[in-house]
């Protein structure tokens, strides 16, 4: 999911308050994880290092580690940073990376039930997508690079007790880098700019280790905030990190219906008049956007834009046109995706391929594909056009319906008595005597249409036609027709008459 041009990000409600809730879990003292989809870091415009900024923007401090070096040798200090090595079950399998002791050990990240090797181009993840090509430091000389940039943002290059491992763990010390006092600035980690996902699974697990170790509370200790995708982490890391030490954020869900609804407006043309019948119509092609596009917000800002007359006939060429603008996900991810449950708090590991390519998303509770499935499946675009009609049109036709009823209670021909126990709606026997007046607020308009065609009421032509024109629309919304352009237009000139 990309960002509109048009609206600062952090005006958006909902990347405010999901942003202050990573800030507020990183002011509790909780280390963080933030996932991204990977088409945020890797796709055409990819906004990451934006999305990082406001990030950032909501801390008071933190440290900001640079990122590796890719396709540089080992740190010639790499060794001094290492904690110790320990004796591995088997030297095959040994990675060269010291296991985490006590609390989370972290041996998922570091040992296999093969040699580690590095990841070919192309070659199949746990997701079924290609993980980036990795070349150059091994994952233990990856850690050590990472430790090292870190030991250089805190100053902890001084003198060192080479027998002394916890001196010679950089983690470690950072509970008393500070004349003894810990380093409680976050540690923020761009993980799709390091070389190795273990090194970052490590950092996070460590960070939480080390402070248990040193007995402090939360937020006395040190901290980590790691900015990352799936493929920039050890397969099944989020899921096995303890969510009592590691908050984990998914970019998912973000944007909600009022964020969608805000990129529109601020995108569409200006009324050419004021008059209400193009407020009421521009209200209607607003939320038609909104419901076609969803969490889309690059896709809606553009809609926006080229949906000019918005003309229910024209809506399909008009999305082909942004759709086509912008790079769309594979097919497959568009059609292939089980949409039936609902959302969850992040996406499950089948819909992972699907939200990393941007062809899947959670908008208001509701599981959205990519506006591109639209496009070969009219049913589902006219069934996003009937809600956003149905949404703005169905309170004005029932304000327009009430007010009627003082012309058929003025112009009726039968007791009112009567009309109201033909006309009106059925009661429960055992309701007991319902006011005649009560029953024909509540009559609805076919019922006062047949009440005209039976003789029971007498009504104006301009009447008639009002009555008629309520009702048509009204029985067309009720079995999920949307009004194509000229019955739109018919309409909302007869609401605002």
């Amino acid at each position: 999911m990309t960002y509109t041009t048009t609206i600062g990000r952090t005006a958006l409600p909902g990347v405010r308050l999901r942003l202050a809730r990573l800030a507020h879990d990183l002011e509790r003292g909780r280390s963080c994880l933030l996932l991204l989809p990977t088409r945020l870091v890797n796709g055409p415009g990819a906004r990451s290092e934006d999305l990082l900024d406001e990030v950032l923007h909501e801390l008071d401090d933190y440290v900001l580690l640079p990122p590796a070096a890719t396709g540089d040798a080992a740190p010639s200090t790499a060794d001094a940073w290492l904690p110790s090595q320990r004796a591995a079950p088997d030297a095959a399998w040994w990675s060269g990376l010291a296991p985490v002791l006590d609390y989370d050990d972290g041996l998922g990240d570091l040992f296999g039930s093969a040699p580690p090797a590095t990841p070919e181009l192309g070659a199949p993840t746990l997701q079924g997508r290609p993980r980036r090509q990795v070349a150059g430091p091994s994952e233990a000389e990856a850690l050590a690079g990472l430790l090292e940039r870190l030991a250089k943002e805190v100053n902890l290059q001084g003198s060192r007790a080479d027998g002394d491992d916890e001196e010679r763990d950089v983690l470690t010390r950072l509970v008393r880098c500070r004349n003894g006092e810990p380093e409680t600035r976050p540690v923020v980690v761009r993980g799709w700019r390091e070389s190795a996902p273990s090194a970052t699974g490590h950092l996070l697990r460590r960070m939480v280790a080390v402070t248990k170790e040193a007995g402090l509370p939360p937020g006395r200790g040190p901290r980590a905030l790691v900015v990352a995708t799936t493929d920039d982490l050890p397969p099944g890391l989020p899921g096995q990190l303890a969510r009592e030490d590691v908050a984990v954020h998914w970019w998912w869900g973000v944007a909600g219906r009022l964020d969608t609804a805000t990129v529109v407006a601020l995108s569409r043309p200006p009324l050419d008049s004021p008059i209400a019948r193009k407020q009421l119509f521009e209200a209607v092609a607003q939320a038609t956007i909104t419901e076609i596009c969803g969490p889309f917000l690059d896709i809606a800002s553009a809609l926006a834009a080229r949906w000019a007359d918005g003309c229910p006939e024209t809506l399909s060429d008009a999305l082909h046109d942004a759709i086509e603008a912008r790079p769309a996900p594979e097919a497959s991810l568009l059609f292939d995706q089980p949409l039936a449950h609902g959302p969850g708090a992040h996406p499950d590991e089948t819909l992972l391929p699907a939200w990393n390519a941007a062809a899947v998303e959670s908008w208001d509770g509701r599981l959205r594909r990519h506006p591109a499935h639209f496009l070969d499946n009219e049913h589902a675009m006219a069934s996003q056009v009937w809600l956003a009609q149905n949404h703005v049109l169905l309170p004005l036709l029932d304000a327009s319906r009430e007010r009627f009823t003082d012309i058929v209670r003025a112009n009726a021909r039968i007791p009112l008595q009567r009309l109201a126990e033909q006309y009106g709606p059925r009661r429960d026997p055992d309701e007991g005597g319902v006011p005649p007046s009560t029953l024909i607020e509540t009559m609805e308009v076919g019922a006062m249409w047949g009440a005209f065609r039976d003789g029971a009421i007498a009504l104006t032509q301009r009447d008639r036609r009002h009555l008629r024109i309520l009702r048509d629309a009204r029985n067309r919304l009720a079995h999920r027709t949307p009004l194509d352009g000229e019955g739109l237009q018919t309409l909302i000139k007869e609401l605002c008459r």
